[in-house]
C-alpha cells in the first residue's frame, strides 16, 4: 500500500513523465518537473488563499488578482501533463508570478511585506525557464519593482530610500549569485557530459575489443555461474552457445574426473578467498593446461585458462577468467618434438656410420639391397600365401637386421627389430588381411629410405678421404656458397650462379679462413638480393635470365685478394643517397653529390635501401659486418659499380704465416 501511494506521488510529480535514473540529463529534467509541480500545488494553494484573505478583508482587487494567478498556475499543471514542452507550463507559472511580485511590491501587500516576494523570484526563473529567459524576467522585474520603489507616486505605499536601495541591493544579490551557481552548474553539467561520451566511447572500445579477441573472457560468480558480460570468442572456443547463467562446471563436466571437480573447486574458493598471492594461485591452476571435450560438438581442444578475483561496486567478489584455444599450439609442438626426435635418430645414424669402414659398409648395403629386392619380389608374387610371404619376408628382415647389429647400427637394427617382431605375429597367423600387409609394406618403405641414406653417406665418405684436407676446405667453402646462391635466388624467384675463377691453395691453408667464409656468404647474398635482377628484367636488358657471380681467392704480396662481381644492375645511388638524407648521416648535403661518400655510406650501422626487412635484407647488418670482420684482421675492401653492368668488391687479407710464403717454405 505504501509502494503505491510513493508511486502515486511520483508519477503526480513527474506529470506522468518516463524516469531514467542513470541518466544525468534526465534526471535534470525530473527535478525541474518535481520543482514546478512542487511551485504550481503550493504556490496555487497559497494563491487561493491569499486571495480569499485579501476579499474578507476589503482588499477585493489584490484578492482577486491572487485568484487570477492561482487560476494560471492550475493551468500550467494541466498543459504540463499534455506533450506540449516543458517551457510552456513554465511559462504558465513563472510569468504569472513576475506579476504578482510585482503587484505585491507596488501594493505593499499586508504591512509593507509584498517586496519581499520577489527574492525568491530569481531562483524560480532562472532554474525552470533556463539563464537566458530567467535573468532577462528578473532584471523585468527588478525594473518594475526600483519604479514602485524609486519613483514618487507609483507605488501605493512610500518606503525611506535607504530600505528602497537596500530592498533592491539585496535582490541583485540574490540574481548574481543564483546567474553563478546557474552558469556553474551548467558548465558542469557541459564537463560530465563530456566525460560521459568519453566512458561511454570507451566502454564502447572495450566492448568492440573484448568481442574481437581470441581469448575467451567471462566472469563467474560464488555459484560458479558464468555472467552475461563475456566476449564473444568464448562461445567459440567452448563451442557452447547462450553461456550467460550456465555453470562453468557443468561445462567442463565431461572433460574432468571426480577428483579433478573436486580440485578444481578448492581452488577456486582459494581464488575467491584470496588465500595465496596471485603467482601461488597461478603456480596451483589445475587448468593451466586441460583436455576440453565439447558436448555440443564432439571436438577435442587443448585449452589454457587463467583466473584472478576481481570486487565489483557492489562489494561482491567475482573471478574473471581468460581461456585460449593452445590446440593448434600444442599440435605444432607434438610435431616439433616429433621432427627433433626424428633428427636426432638421423644424426645418431650418422654417427654410427662415420665409425663403420667404407668398404665394410657399402658391402653391407648391397647385402641389404638384394634382401629388399627379394622382398618386393614376394609381395609381387600371387602364388604364394599371405602366410608363406610373412615367412619370408621375416626371414629377409631378420637377415638384414642381424648385419646390421653386426655393424654396431644401433637405430637402423631397433628399427628392423621392431619391425620383425611385427611380422612374427603375423607369421603365425595362417590369414593375413590386406591391412595388414599394407602395414608391413610401409614400414619397409621407411627402412629402404635409411638405407638409401647410408648409401649416399658412403658416397660423401669415399670422396672426402680421397682429397686431402686444403682440398677439403675448398670444397666446404665453394658448396656452401653455392647453396646460399641457390637459397637465395629461389626464394626471391631469380636465377643466379656462382662461377669460381679460382682458389689458391695457399690462401686456404695460411689464410683467414673462418672470416672469408663469412664475408663472402654475406656479399653473395648481397649480391643475389641486390645486384642480381629478375630474369624478366635480365631479358629485356639484352641479358641472360641466369645471373652470374664470379669468385677468385689468390695470394699476392704475402696476402689473400678476393675478387667478387656480379653482373647485375649496380649500385642505385639515387636511392643510397635519399636514405642517407632521411637518416641524417652527412651533415654537408654537398658532400652526397660524391660516390664515394656514397658507398662509405654503405657501410654505416642500420644502413639499408630496403623498405621492409624480410630474410635477406633490410636490417643494415650485412654489410657492416663485412667491414668488422676485415678490421677484425685488418684488411682492407674496396668496391665499384657501374650502373647496368654489377658491382665489385675486391678484399685483401692477411696472411697468417706471411713470412713462410715469401721464403718459400710452402710446396
Amino acid at each position: 500500500m505504501a509502494e503505491n501511494r510513493r508511486n502515486f506521488f511520483l508519477e503526480m510529480m513527474m506529470s506522468g513523465k518516463p524516469l531514467d535514473s542513470r541518466d544525468e540529463a534526465t534526471m535534470d529534467t525530473f527535478v525541474r518537473y518535481i520543482l514546478l509541480n512542487s511551485m504550481i500545488f503550493l504556490g496555487g494553494s497559497l494563491l487561493v488563499l491569499f486571495g480569499l484573505e485579501s476579499i474578507r478583508n476589503g482588499a477585493v482587487l489584490q484578492g482577486y488578482f491572487d485568484l487570477a494567478m492561482a487560476f494560471m498556475t492550475f493551468v500550467a499543471f494541466v498543459v504540463l501533463r499534455t506533450d506540449a514542452p516543458f517551457a510552456i507550463s513554465g511559462f504558465l507559472t513563472v510569468i504569472p508570478y513576475l506579476f504578482l511580485c510585482a503587484f505585491l511590491a507596488n501594493s505593499g501587500g499586508v504591512q509593507g511585506s509584498g517586496v519581499l516576494w520577489m527574492y525568491s523570484f530569481p531562483l524560480l526563473a532562472i532554474f525552470l525557464l533556463g539563464m537566458r529567459t530567467g535573468t532577462i524576467l528578473s532584471l523585468v522585474l527588478l525594473v518594475s519593482v526600483a519604479v514602485s520603489l524609486f519613483v514618487p507616486g507609483a507605488s501605493a505605499v512610500s518606503v525611506h530610500r535607504s530600505f528602497a536601495l537596500r530592498t533592491v541591493g539585496v535582490y541583485v544579490l540574490v540574481l548574481a549569485c543564483t546567474m553563478i551557481y546557474e552558469k556553474t552548474k551548467v558548465t558542469k553539467d557541459l564537463w560530465v557530459a563530456r566525460l560521459n561520451r568519453a566512458l561511454q566511447a570507451e566502454r564502447d572500445e572495450i566492448a568492440v575489443m573484448k568481442d574481437n579477441l581470441d581469448v575467451g573472457l567471462f566472469l563467474i560468480n560464488t555459484e560458479f555461474l558464468i555472467q552475461p558480460q563475456y566476449s564473444k570468442a568464448l562461445e567459440t572456443i567452448l563451442s557452447e552457445t547462450d553461456l550467460s547463467g550456465k555453470s562453468f562446471l557443468d561445462i567442463l563436466d565431461h572433460s574432468l574426473q571426480q577428483k579433478e571437480k573436486e580440485t578444481l573447486t578448492d581452488y577456486f574458493s582459494m581464488v575467491f578467498n584470496r588465500s595465496y598471492d596471485a603467482q601461488m594461485l597461478e603456480d596451483i591452476n589445475p587448468l593451466h593446461r586441460l583436455a576440453y571435450f565439447g558436448v555440443t560438438t564432439g571436438e577435442e581442444k587443448t585449452l589454457s585458462c587463467t583466473f584472478a578475483p576481481i570486487n565489483r561496486d557492489d562489494g561482491k567478489v567475482y573471478v574473471l577468467g581468460t581461456v585460449q584455444d593452445q590446440t593448434r599450439e600444442v599440435e605444432l609442438q607434438q610435431q616439433l618434438s616429433e621432427e627433433e626426435g626424428r633428427r636426432q635418430q638421423e644424426m645418431h645414424a650418422l654417427f654410427e656410420v662415420i665409425h663403420v669402414e667404407p668398404r665394410v659398409l657399402n658391402d653391407f648395403i648391397e647385402d641389404a639391397e638384394y634382401e629388399f629386392d627379394r622382398i618386393n619380389a614376394i609381395l609381387k608374387d600371387k602364388e604364394k600365401s599371405s602366410q608363406t610371404v610373412m615367412v619370408e619376408i621375416y626371414q629377409a628382415v631378420h637377415a638384414i637386421k642381424s648385419n646390421a647389429v653386426i655393424l654396431g647400427l644401433e637405430s637402423f637394427s631397433t628399427k628392423l627389430h621392431d619391425l620383425e617382431a611385427e611380422i612374427g605375429v603375423l607369421r603365425d597367423n595362417p590369414a593375413v588381411s590386406f591391412e595388414e600387409v599394407l602395414h608391413i609394406t610401409v614400414e619397409l618403405d621407411k627402412l629402404m629410405k635409411i638405407k638409401d641414406g647410408f648409401k649416399d653417406l658412403i658416397d660423401k665418405i669415399v670422396s672426402f678421404n680421397r682429397s686431402d684436407n686444403r682440398m677439403q676446405e675448398e670444397q666446404v667453402l665453394v658448396q656452401t656458397l653455392e647453396r646460399v646462391v641457390e637459397k637465395a635466388a629461389a626464394d626471391l624467384g631469380k636465377k643466379a650462379k656462382l662461377a669460381v675463377k679460382g682458389i689458391d691453395p695457399q690462401a686456404m691453408e695460411f689464410g683467414p679462413r673462418r672470416i672469408m667464409k663469412e664475408i663472402l656468404m654475406q656479399l653473395v647474398r648481397n649480391a643475389v638480393y641486390h645486384g642480381i635482377e629478375n630474369p624478366e628484367n635480365r631479358a629485356s636488358g639484352g641479358k641472360d635470365e641466369a645471373g652470374r657471380i664470379d669468385l677468385s681467392i689468390e695470394v699476392a704480396d704475402g696476402k689473400v685478394v678476393i675478387q667478387l662481381t656480379d653482373d647485375g644492375k649496380g649500385l642505385d645511388f639515387a636511392a643510397i643517397r635519399e636514405r642517407a638524407e632521411r637518416m641524417n648521416l652527412v651533415a654537408d648535403r654537398k658532400r652526397l653529390d660524391d660516390k664515394n661518400t656514397l658507398l662509405q655510406l654503405l657501410f654505416t650501422p642500420g644502413f639499408t635501401t630496403v623498405k621492409e626487412a624480410d630474410m635477406y635484407a633490410g636490417r643494415g647488418v650485412g654489410l657492416n659486418l663485412v667491414r668488422e670482420r676485415i678490421r677484425e684482421v685488418k684488411g682492407s675492401i674496396k668496391l665499384q659499380s657501374e650502373d647496368g653492368k654489377g658491382t665489385l668488391f675486391r678484399i685483401i687479407l692477411p696472411m697468417e704465416s706471411p713470412a713462410r710464403i715469401e721464403s718459400g717454405q710452402i710446396a
